[in-house]
């Protein structure tokens, strides 16, 4: 590696780079940074290094250099050297980089990005830019608007190139590239080189100089790669059993799904660790503090799903730990990339089930490296840790401050028949206490899977597993409440969770295991707090809503659902209960309080007189029975593209069918109208239909045209095509205008695309 001196770069460039404390160039940053300024901006660059190799100085420091050299500042709303990136946090921390470089060079920048105010970026671009950082999206509503032009575009850096793909934004990135006056020099620094990026490099590039530093998708030589392997209904034991083992540990948790991420991160700050989640339902505002904490080491534990990470460049993390193998083996490399970075020595573990051991060979072929399969830390080895930690952090303290010695003194008498040794046992007794009762009360050691344990001895790994919520994390000592107000009423999970807290005086981390469903949300406080919960919020008053309360179980309202019996693949669903059973595949759906319904697959595809069957009693199928949904209290109707009506009547409303009759049918008798694509969608009332009988026949100007499909409508029947129609007078409840089912056939006439026979299941 050189030294920065020995690039060549100027003298106001060096200056700022001694003040950050840096000396030796990075791998990258020692093979592009001497090609750019001996080219003197006339070439095309495409480097492929990992990601926290040093890219953004590789890029930076010769653009700096180019523009200082050149002199000449930017016109309004003409900046000469463009940054593109991925996303908002990647594009601030590209911002603040190049701000620390740039501190002696009088060059303006500015970062534009969706979620922040584009008048704000509007009216800095209208001062003078030299160089923009942006995200692709944000960019192009500025360059519409006329408050960006790419007139004068000199430089342009494309960071992280496959992750602008990967996000969608890569027909962004062309477009602008497409938009850059002739001469322009591309400098495109990426991780990987997928073939949609190496087209552009062959189309849009000019004979790009190429760099590689290090084997495509291999791992950094300075991370240790361990596997952990434990049954699923473990894992989170397994978790806390790795983290206690690692005291001051700062890293990454990845999870599957925001769900889990989610649970995860609330499960671990319930138990005492400073953990934030960070995933898509964030709102740009929360993510920002969420990261801000996390930098600045308030938490020291970040749980996030590979999507929401994307971008994010955190220094000095010395852990990443996947909880699971991710979906796609190449974002194990991308996960594990974020420690063990500028030379530091790093840890990547993976806690998986048996089940993803297969896993393991693909990724060690693909990083080029060992994975350790280890046991899990024993109690002991984790409370070794634990006190030789603290005995290290005790005896490195420096001396106590004057004013707490004569606070000491005072209390001295106390302590005086105690030994030396006795006083110190104390102190890390009182110290360690929730972390050794936590381990004296275990029942029992965390199992661990053997590397190469046989599957037949795996037999009893799965059984008696009971209820999957409890196969997952432990819970301490919380009661579970259901509340009856939820999205409906205007609330997220976010501000659900506020409400409660605010309303209640609870404490930062007294609110967990939210799920706010549509009318009924639900959320766990300490047991300590109940009384003040019911207090609080029974019989308030929540936007026009009497708030009630009630206990339930903890497994109750969790965003999993349970499932049947896993050999009864007919059966399955729900359990029983107020929605009924919607059943499995090949079974029935069931109706909500008695509604009849037919399974997938069963008589008819999707029902044989229904779908999912009427609410009390309504029936009707899915392209071939009697309606689609059924009708409310007994509301007839024909089915989709086929019966006499979409969803049937209200109280004995009639109708007409998707395509056919009317959309939904009347109300109370009401005529249904004409269909969809005729006129009125919903029918008229009983009393219109008397009085009006040309509407009650879609008889306005158009009924000719589109109403009649046979030579007498009745109440909404009729055909927009009627030369395709063949079924009889559709009336009320009669044949449909389309004579059947397209699909299968239904009650009425011959079909009318040549469909299979009337009562058949056809598939679509």
């Amino acid at each position: 590696m050189s030294t920065f001196t020995e690039l060549g770069l100027r003298a106001e460039l060096l200056q700022a780079i001694e003040a950050l404390g840096f000396e030796q160039a990075t791998p990258v940053q020692s093979e592009t940074i001497p090609i750019l300024l001996e080219a003197k901006g006339q070439t095309d660059m495409v480097a492929l290094a990992q990601t926290g190799t040093g890219k953004t100085a590789a890029f930076g420091l010769p653009l700096l250099h180019m523009l200082l050299e050149d002199g000449e500042p930017s016109a309004k709303n003409r900046p000469k050297a463009l940054i593109l990136a991925p996303t908002r946090e990647l594009c601030v921390q590209i911002s603040t980089e190049m701000e620390k470089y740039a501190t002696e060079t009088g060059l303006r920048m500015l970062a534009v990005y969706g979620g922040a105010a584009m008048r704000t970026q509007i009216t800095a671009m209208k001062k003078g830019v030299d160089i923009l950082m942006a995200t692709p999206g944000r960019l192009l509503d500025l360059n519409r608007q006329g408050q960006v032009l790419f007139d004068d575009l000199e430089y342009i850096i494309l960071d992280e190139a496959d992750e602008m793909l990967n996000m969608g934004f890569w027909d962004d990135v062309q477009e602008v590239l497409k938009q850059a006056p002739e001469g322009r020099n591309i400098w495109c620094f990426s991780a990987t080189l997928p073939k949609p990026i190496d087209a552009m490099t062959k189309t849009l590039m000019n004979e790009p100089v190429r760099v590689q530093i290090g084997q495509r998708n291999s791992g950094t030589a300075t991370v240790t790669h361990t596997v952990f392997v434990v049954p699923k209904e473990h894992r989170y034991s397994g978790l806390r059993r790795l983290l206690d083992s690692a005291p001051g540990l700062y890293g990454m948790i990845f999870c599957r799904t925001k769900i889990e991420t989610q649970e995860l991160a609330e499960r671990l700050v319930a138990e005492g660790y400073t953990a934030s989640a960070l995933h898509g339902d964030l709102s740009q505002q929360q993510r920002d503090l969420v990261m801000q904490s996390f930098r600045h080491k308030r938490v020291k534990l970040l749980v996030c799903t590979d999507v929401a990470a994307r971008g994010i460049d955190v220094q000095d993390l010395s852990h990443v730990i996947h909880f699971g193998f991710p979906n796609d083996t190449e974002s194990y490399t991308h996960r594990s990339g974020r420690t063990g970075r500028a030379g530091k020595s790093g840890e990547s573990w993976a806690l998986i089930n048996p089940m993803e051991r297969r896993k393991i060979a693909f990724i060690q072929k693909m990083i080029q490296r060992e994975m350790l399969q280890s046991p899990l830390p024993t109690r002991d080895e984790v409370l070794a840790r634990q006190v030789s930690h603290f005995a290290e952090e005790f005896a490195a303290h420096p001396e106590a401050p004057e004013v707490i010695k004569p606070l000491v003194e005072a209390v001295m008498p106390r302590f005086e028949h105690m030994t030396s040794r006795e006083l110190i046992e104390r102190f890390f007794a009182a110290e360690l206490h929730e972390l050794v009762q936590h381990y004296v009360n275990e029942q029992a050691e965390v199992p661990s899977v053997r590397a190469q344990k046989d599957r037949k001895e795996r037999g009893g790994d799965f059984e008696d597993r009971g209820p999957k919520r409890q196969r997952g994390m432990d819970s301490p000592a919380e009661q579970r409440f259901a509340i009856n107000i939820g999205e409906s009423h205007g609330f997220t999970w976010f501000s659900l969770k506020d409400f409660l807290r605010e309303t209640v005086r609870l404490g930062e981390n007294d609110v967990q295991g939210v799920n706010c469903g549509a009318d009924q949300s639900y959320f766990n406080v300490p047991e300590s707090r109940v009384d003040d919960v019911q207090t609080a919020l029974n019989g308030a008053q929540v936007k026009g809503v009497e708030v009630k309360l009630d206990a339930v179980d903890d497994q109750v309202g969790r965003f999993e659902r349970e499932r049947g019996p896993r050999n009864d693949r007919f059966g399955g669903g729900r359990p029983q209960g107020k929605f009924g059973d919607r059943g499995g595949y090949q079974g029935g759906r069931g109706g909500y309080q008695g509604g009849g319904g037919g399974g997938y697959r069963g008589s008819n595809d999707r029902g044989g007189s229904s779908d999912r069957g009427g609410y009390q009693g309504g029936g009707g199928g899915y392209r071939g029975g009697s309606s689609d949904r059924g009708g409310y209290q007994g509301g007839g109707g024909g089915g989709y593209r086929g019966g006499s009506s979409d969803r049937g009547g209200y109280q004995g409303g009639g109708g007409g069918g998707y395509q056919g009759g009317g959309d939904r049918g009347g109300y109370q008798g009401g005529a249904g109208g004409a269909g969809y694509q005729g006129d009125k969608p919903r029918g008229g009332s009983w009393t219109q239909r008397q009085e009006s009988p040309d509407w009650a026949r879609g008889g306005d100007d158009r009924a000719d045209a589109f109403n009649r499909g046979a030579s007498d409508t009745s109440f909404g029947g009729g055909d927009r095509k009627p030369r395709l129609s063949s079924g009889g007078k559709p009336g009320f409840g009669g044949k449909p205008a389309f004579g059947g089912n397209r699909f299968g056939g239904g009650p009425g006439g011959k079909p009318s695309f040549g469909g299979g026979k009337p009562g058949g299941r056809k598939r679509l």
